[in-house]
Protein backbone atom coordinates (compact mmCIF):
# COMPACT_ATOMS: atom_id res chain seq x y z
CA UNK A 1 0.00 0.00 0.00
CA UNK A 2 1.15 3.66 -0.76
CA UNK A 3 1.59 5.23 2.22
CA UNK A 4 0.04 8.41 1.41
CA UNK A 5 -2.89 8.48 4.22
CA UNK A 6 -0.88 10.60 6.58
CA UNK A 7 0.66 13.32 4.44
CA UNK A 8 -3.78 13.57 4.07
CA UNK A 9 -4.48 13.50 7.30
CA UNK A 10 -1.90 16.35 8.14
CA UNK A 11 -2.79 18.37 4.97
CA UNK A 12 -6.62 18.27 6.47
CA UNK A 13 -5.29 19.09 10.22
CA UNK A 14 -3.26 21.85 8.00
CA UNK A 15 -6.25 23.47 6.31
CA UNK A 16 -8.59 23.42 9.80
CA UNK A 17 -5.72 25.34 11.10
CA UNK A 18 -5.52 27.77 8.51
CA UNK A 19 -9.17 28.36 8.13
CA UNK A 20 -9.20 29.05 11.98
CA UNK A 21 -6.41 31.80 11.27
CA UNK A 22 -8.23 33.11 8.45
CA UNK A 23 -11.16 33.68 10.83
CA UNK A 24 -8.84 34.94 13.16
CA UNK A 25 -7.36 37.38 11.03
CA UNK A 26 -10.76 38.95 9.80
CA UNK A 27 -11.50 39.65 13.11
CA UNK A 28 -7.87 41.50 13.57
CA UNK A 29 -8.50 43.38 10.76
CA UNK A 30 -12.10 44.75 12.48
CA UNK A 31 -10.02 45.45 15.68
CA UNK A 32 -7.13 46.92 13.59
CA UNK A 33 -4.34 45.51 15.81
CA UNK A 34 -1.35 45.06 13.77
CA UNK A 35 0.67 43.19 16.07
CA UNK A 36 -1.74 40.25 15.73
CA UNK A 37 -2.13 40.51 12.20
CA UNK A 38 1.54 40.37 11.58
CA UNK A 39 1.71 37.83 13.97
CA UNK A 40 -1.04 35.90 12.17
CA UNK A 41 0.98 36.30 8.71
CA UNK A 42 3.89 34.51 9.76
CA UNK A 43 1.38 31.65 11.24
CA UNK A 44 -0.27 31.23 7.87
CA UNK A 45 3.04 31.33 6.19
CA UNK A 46 4.46 28.87 8.41
CA UNK A 47 1.13 26.33 7.58
CA UNK A 48 1.68 27.11 4.20
CA UNK A 49 5.34 26.36 3.98
CA UNK A 50 4.24 22.96 5.76
CA UNK A 51 2.01 22.08 3.33
CA UNK A 52 3.97 22.66 0.40
CA UNK A 53 6.50 20.31 1.91
CA UNK A 54 3.86 17.74 2.34
CA UNK A 55 2.54 18.53 -1.57
CA UNK A 56 6.02 17.74 -2.53
CA UNK A 57 6.65 14.58 -0.79
CA UNK A 58 3.46 13.68 -1.85
CA UNK A 59 4.44 14.02 -5.66
CA UNK A 60 7.55 12.25 -4.89
CA UNK A 61 5.72 9.08 -3.35
CA UNK A 62 3.87 9.14 -6.55
CA UNK A 63 6.23 8.90 -8.64
CA UNK A 64 8.39 6.52 -6.73
CA UNK A 65 5.23 4.24 -6.86
CA UNK A 66 5.09 5.23 -10.57
CA UNK A 67 1.51 6.32 -10.30
CA UNK A 68 1.92 10.20 -12.05
CA UNK A 69 4.64 10.51 -14.83
CA UNK A 70 7.67 11.45 -13.53
CA UNK A 71 8.19 14.81 -15.74
CA UNK A 72 5.37 16.26 -15.71
CA UNK A 73 2.68 14.63 -12.72
CA UNK A 74 -0.42 16.22 -12.33
CA UNK A 75 -3.68 15.99 -9.69
CA UNK A 76 -5.49 14.42 -12.91
CA UNK A 77 -3.12 11.30 -12.98
CA UNK A 78 -3.34 11.03 -9.51
CA UNK A 79 -6.78 11.35 -9.10
CA UNK A 80 -7.82 9.26 -11.99
CA UNK A 81 -5.58 6.49 -10.44
CA UNK A 82 -7.25 6.92 -7.12
CA UNK A 83 -10.68 6.25 -8.61
CA UNK A 84 -9.79 2.97 -10.44
CA UNK A 85 -8.19 1.38 -6.85
CA UNK A 86 -10.44 -0.78 -4.58
CA UNK A 87 -12.26 0.13 -1.58
CA UNK A 88 -9.09 0.17 0.17
CA UNK A 89 -8.49 3.58 -1.15
CA UNK A 90 -11.91 4.81 0.29
CA UNK A 91 -10.28 6.58 2.91
CA UNK A 92 -8.15 7.89 1.21
CA UNK A 93 -10.76 9.15 -1.33
CA UNK A 94 -12.53 10.77 1.42
CA UNK A 95 -9.82 12.89 2.84
CA UNK A 96 -8.95 14.03 -0.38
CA UNK A 97 -12.53 14.99 -0.91
CA UNK A 98 -12.29 16.44 2.99
CA UNK A 99 -9.18 18.53 2.03
CA UNK A 100 -10.56 20.07 -1.57
CA UNK A 101 -13.55 21.29 0.13
CA UNK A 102 -11.42 22.88 3.02
CA UNK A 103 -8.94 24.32 0.90
CA UNK A 104 -11.94 25.84 -1.45
CA UNK A 105 -13.63 27.24 2.08
CA UNK A 106 -9.71 28.62 2.94
CA UNK A 107 -9.45 30.50 -0.54
CA UNK A 108 -13.17 32.18 -0.19
CA UNK A 109 -11.81 33.07 3.42
CA UNK A 110 -8.08 34.55 2.04
CA UNK A 111 -10.32 36.16 -0.99
CA UNK A 112 -12.82 38.00 1.90
CA UNK A 113 -9.97 38.79 3.66
CA UNK A 114 -8.20 40.18 0.48
CA UNK A 115 -11.16 42.58 0.02
CA UNK A 116 -11.32 43.94 3.89
CA UNK A 117 -7.47 44.34 3.73
CA UNK A 118 -7.88 46.34 0.30
CA UNK A 119 -10.59 48.65 1.38
CA UNK A 120 -8.68 49.45 4.90
CA UNK A 121 -5.66 50.05 2.90
CA UNK A 122 -7.56 53.02 0.51
CA UNK A 123 -9.61 54.24 3.86
CA UNK A 124 -5.88 54.71 5.31
CA UNK A 125 -4.45 56.40 2.35
CA UNK A 126 -7.34 58.68 1.77
CA UNK A 127 -6.81 59.94 5.78
CA UNK A 128 -3.48 59.93 5.32
CA UNK A 129 -3.71 62.43 2.04
CA UNK A 130 -6.33 64.41 4.15
CA UNK A 131 -3.61 64.91 6.56
CA UNK A 132 -0.99 66.22 4.65
CA UNK A 133 -3.56 68.32 2.59
CA UNK A 134 -4.24 67.36 -0.71
CA UNK A 135 -7.62 68.19 -1.61
CA UNK A 136 -9.56 65.45 -3.71
CA UNK A 137 -9.39 67.63 -7.45
CA UNK A 138 -5.49 67.50 -7.22
CA UNK A 139 -5.38 63.74 -8.20
CA UNK A 140 -4.41 61.55 -11.13
CA UNK A 141 -5.03 58.34 -11.81
CA UNK A 142 -2.55 56.00 -11.58
CA UNK A 143 -1.88 52.43 -13.86
CA UNK A 144 -4.12 50.44 -11.39
CA UNK A 145 -7.17 52.64 -11.71
CA UNK A 146 -6.68 54.01 -8.17
CA UNK A 147 -5.49 57.83 -7.71
CA UNK A 148 -2.37 59.80 -5.99
CA UNK A 149 -2.15 63.05 -5.37
CA UNK A 150 -0.21 65.09 -7.88
CA UNK A 151 1.75 68.44 -6.39
CA UNK A 152 -0.01 72.25 -7.09
CA UNK A 153 2.92 72.83 -9.33
CA UNK A 154 1.52 70.04 -12.11
CA UNK A 155 -1.77 71.26 -12.06
CA UNK A 156 -3.65 72.44 -15.25
CA UNK A 157 -3.95 75.99 -14.23
CA UNK A 158 -0.23 75.92 -13.25
CA UNK A 159 0.96 74.53 -16.35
Amino acid sequence: MIPITPIFVRSKEILQELSSLLDKERLAYGELDSEVIIDLSEQKQTLLDEMNLLNEKRINILIKFDIVDRKKPTEEEFKNWLNKQDSSMDSVRLLMQECETLLKKCKTQNNTNARILNTLQKRNKHLFELLQGHSSKNKVYTARGSTRPISSKHTLGRA
